[in-house]
């Protein structure tokens, strides 16, 4: 088990803790905290989630108390690394391929200079690389000059701007833009985990055939109640552990329709032949508004529906600053129901031989997650209010009913507009 949580206390803010389960434990003092989150590491990879509120334990949680859960929640993984060093002890540390990583952003400047500080930093911490890595950011539809002003104080940055407003014609344009082997994407709004490169190369050396690399999308703080909120109802939800994503998966009657277990588009790393192949990114997704979401999904899903294998790895993590406030939280909700309405869509016609994977994936939806999860929330065994499930629905809803027709029209009307 990757994630525990303890207590119902969802009052903010959380302390974030790194705990070296190499190491002995030590009591814990929450302080003014109302609870703690602890990302469980064996020797500094991610093993697990622990979050405990204050009214388990109080302000302070002893080695006694803490230890069973640490074992519970980071346990497997531990011994699971464990066996993979000895497995791959001979192999050494592999190199990384030649790798571009793209920041795909618009008027977040602040934002973006934390971003580029930690890639920098990971560039440059990486002097046995026979590549250096190459750094580009796509200024999308920039109102003013801030965003290239803040590229140009980090040297070695590449910057490029890209007219046509939407997530999908940036990350194309990155795609365009780079001559690598390799092509990687993080947001604006997160940081790589220290091992998040040393986690792609070594799922690139296990599974060489992969066209695609993702892995955990751990919280950068918990200092509002949205925050803990979201993070208590799962967070983006893949899991710390290990996965190969294949085009057939016996066990998972709803696969590949459910993509969105695959990753988030915060942290994915893609062949670039791989995504040549398929015609890059699907810009009729991730327009904004009214259609802010899907393109991360779409690929994902292509790229398994394809034969090409997706790796996931516990230790390409990285770190993500959550929706600050409720009132932004539930338009996310919204917004993932909306962006996986329009894909059901979207598939329902241009990959009907998985129809039923589909039509299993609405009925999970309807019966186990917005059930469960509207049933939960009278007895108070919900993280969320029922709001943001009604919230999803709706956009499932709305998605369902013509979503994605709509935004071809109106990708097609900004194609016009800028000459494409």
């Amino acid at each position: 088990m990757t994630r525990t949580w303890i207590s119902r206390d969802l009052r903010a803010p959380w302390t974030i803790i790194n705990l070296e389960l190499t190491q002995p434990l030590a009591p814990l003092d929450l302080g003014e905290a109302h609870g703690v989150y602890l990302l469980l590491r064996h020797q500094g990879r991610p093993a697990g989630r622990l979050l405990i509120g204050r009214s388990a334990f109080g302000s302070r949680i002893s080695v006694g108390q803490l230890a069973p859960l640490v074992r519970k929640a980071g346990g497997s993984l531990a011994a699971a690394y464990a066996v993979y060093d000895a497995l791959t002890l001979r192999l050494g540390i592999p190199m990384l391929p030649p790798l571009t990583i793209a920041i795909c952003t618009r008027n977040r400047a602040a934002l973006l200079r934390r971003t580029l500080a930690a890639l920098v930093a990971l560039r440059d911490s990486r002097s046995g690389d026979a590549t250096p890595l190459d750094l580009l950011v796509v200024d999308n539809a920039p109102p003013d000059s801030s965003t290239r002003d803040a590229v140009d104080d980090f040297p070695g940055v590449r910057y490029v701007m890209e007219p046509v407003p939407g997530l999908d014609f940036g990350r194309n344009r990155a795609l365009r833009e780079t001559d690598r082997a390799y092509l990687g994407f993080i947001d604006d709004d997160a940081i790589p985990d220290e091992g998040w490169l040393d986690g792609f190369a070594e799922s690139l050396r296990d599974q060489p055939e992969a066209g695609a690399f993702t892995g955990p999308v751990l919280p950068l703080v918990l200092e509002t109640e949205a925050q803990v909120r979201f993070e208590a109802a799962g967070g983006f939800g893949q899991g710390i552990d290990w996965q190969s994503y294949r085009r057939e998966r016996w066990s998972d009657p709803c696969y590949p329709a459910n993509s969105g277990r695959f990753g988030t588009g915060t942290n994915m790393i893609f062949k670039t032949d791989t995504l040549r192949a398929l015609g890059g990114f699907d810009e009729a997704l991730d327009t904004g508004p009214p259609l802010p979401g899907g393109g991360d999904l779409d690929i994902f899903y292509r790229v398994v529906r394809s034969g090409v294998p997706l790796a996931y790895s516990p230790r390409q993590a990285v770190h993500h600053e959550h929706r600050p406030d409720m009132l932004a939280l539930r338009r996310q909700f919204h917004s993932w129901g909306l962006s996986l309405g329009a894909l059901l869509r979207k598939n329902k016609r241009f990959d009907p031989d998985m129809a039923a994977a589909h039509r299993r994936l609405l009925v999970w939806l309807m019966v186990q997650r917005y059930a469960r999860m509207l049933a939960g929330s009278p007895r108070g065994r919900a993280a969320l209010p029922p709001g943001f499930v009604l919230a999803e629905l709706g956009g499932l809803v709305q998605g369902l009913a013509g979503e994605y027709d709509r935004s071809l029209r109106r990708v097609a009307l900004r194609r016009q507009e800028h000459g494409r």
